[in-house]
């Protein structure tokens, strides 16, 4: 008995051994083959989170740590989503750091994966990166990340996501001044735009605004008058309940443009006025204020009573000393102050004509003044020396000859210039006192006429009785 327990034990001891054996031989190394691979995607992940707090303020770290990420994610085969990720903050940083043959080799990298990731995914990346190297300044590789990106989106469906990149790559070519790529990349826009007929669809209002607006700034940039007056039209007419106030705003401000060179100052008032709100609405304060200049300038030279800082949206810039400057500009244009007038012109801290617009119409502007001084300064005579006109407000005697004659062509005087004795003989009032007095005279017959009616009537009543 003793031996059968004790081996009975034994057996029992041994069994206890071999299935403990069995446990460890089942798979000696695969817990550590799985803790290993844990221990990779955590350092995967940890390297990534790394390299995201440390983009903003040590980007050359960064970039190395993402690079760990893309080749250690590779190590392991078909995996892309830290790759990807990964890829997409490299070209932000090279771009950044201004590497950019490295920004466009990553990006290409970038999108051989697209394929294997969300469509979502995918769109996100892309204009992330397409916004973030877009302040990029090296501008042919900020035009060959546009084109990798056309070209990779050419397998794909997404017609919205080529739409929008084709217009960022529009806007790079008409700031490179490309004139032959620019032209021809809006065709392409614009067929996406059309019925098979031809004819613009306007269920895609907000796509043929955005068309149209680099049109006409094409046409600008060209000069072309002529297809601008064709389309401008097509572009106030067109109504989107989605439309970008920032294409209304190119729009508008180039329809001012245009009724500025035809000389229309009142159109032009009310174009740039839109385009200044427009502005304002998408937070460009830079550009707004350039609109608002202008705003001011087309209603001085259009000689209209409507001041432009009484709007709502004007006031907010009434303290810039520009602004401010263009508002004393206009004080003084009411007052006739010519000397005001020089000095604003002349202070370059209030930078009016740094701008080349401003000083294409700035002999306009002038010449509209001293025709409104000139008119007021003979009012009390009958006589008068060219001489003292000639000093009166700081020009030359051509000058003064000039304005005399357009003055006297409008009909604002009746007057006859002596060129020979140097004197300018006013012949009777005013062509516009005249024309007043002539209405006032107009009125009192019509009354007189409905008077005399009148009373006709009442006699025939009377006689009827």
């Amino acid at each position: 008995l003793v031996v059968g327990g004790f081996c009975g034990l034994g057996q029992t001891r041994m069994s206890d051994s071999d299935e403990f054996e069995y446990e460890s031989d089942d798979d000696p190394y695969g817990g550590g083959e799985e803790e290993d691979g844990d221990e990779e995607a955590i350092q995967i992940e940890n390297t990534f989170y790394e390299a995201e707090d440390n983009k903003q303020n040590f980007p050359e770290q960064a970039l190395e740590q993402f690079q760990r990420v893309v080749a250690l994610e590779s190590q392991r085969g078909s995996e892309v989503v830290w790759r990807f990720k990964s890829l997409q903050n490299i070209v932000i940083l090279c771009a950044r750091i201004s590497k950019f043959d490295e920004m466009a080799t990553r990006y290409r990298e970038l999108l051989s994966y697209m394929d294997q990731v969300t469509r979502n995914d995918a769109s996100e990346a892309i204009n992330t990166v397409l916004d973030s190297v877009s302040s990029a300044s090296d501008l042919s590789k900020l035009e060959t990340i546009y084109e990798l990106t056309l070209d990779a989106l050419k397998a794909t469906a997404n017609q919205r996501l080529w739409f929008s990149t084709s217009v960022k790559l529009a806007k790079l070519h008409l700031e490179m001044g490309d004139v032959q790529k620019l032209q021809r990349l809006v065709r392409n826009l614009h067929k996406t735009c059309q019925k098979p007929d031809g004819t613009d669809d306007v269920s895609k209002g907000s796509h043929l605004l955005e068309v149209y607006a680099l049109e006409i700034q094409t046409c600008t940039l060209t000069k072309n008058s002529l297809r601008m007056k064709e389309i401008y039209p097509k572009t106030i007419n067109l109504t989107s309940a989605i439309a970008d106030p920032r294409n209304i705003a190119v729009i508008r401000e180039s329809g001012g443009k245009m009724y500025m060179s035809e000389k229309k100052w009142e159109a032009a008032y009310n174009e740039f006025f839109e385009a200044f709100k427009n502005y304002q609405e998408t937070g460009n304060a830079r550009t707004a204020k350039v609109m608002l200049k202008y705003v001011v300038l087309a209603n001085m030279l259009a000689l209209s009573s409507i001041n432009p800082f009484d709007s709502r949206e004007a006031k907010v810039y009434q303290d810039d000393p520009e602004i401010s400057a263009m508002a004393n500009l206009r004080t003084a244009y009411e007052n006739n102050d010519i000397q005001t007038i020089d000095q604003l012109l002349s202070n370059p801290s209030y930078r009016i004509l740094s701008d080349a617009f401003i000083c294409t119409y700035l002999q306009d502007l002038l010449r509209n003044i001293r025709l409104q001084v000139l008119q007021n300064i003979i009012k009390p005579y009958k006589c008068v020396s060219l001489q003292f006109l000639v000093k009166e407000i700081n020009v030359s005697n051509e000058e003064v000859i000039s304005l005399l004659v357009q003055l006297i062509l409008d009909e604002k005087i009746s007057a006859r210039i002596d060129g020979t004795g140097g004197f300018l003989h006013v012949t009777g009032a005013s062509t516009d006192v005249c024309k007043k007095f002539a209405n006032m005279q107009k009125w009192v017959d019509a009354f007189e006429r409905i008077h005399n009616g009148l009373l006709s009537k009442l006699n025939q009543r009377q006689e009827l009785r």
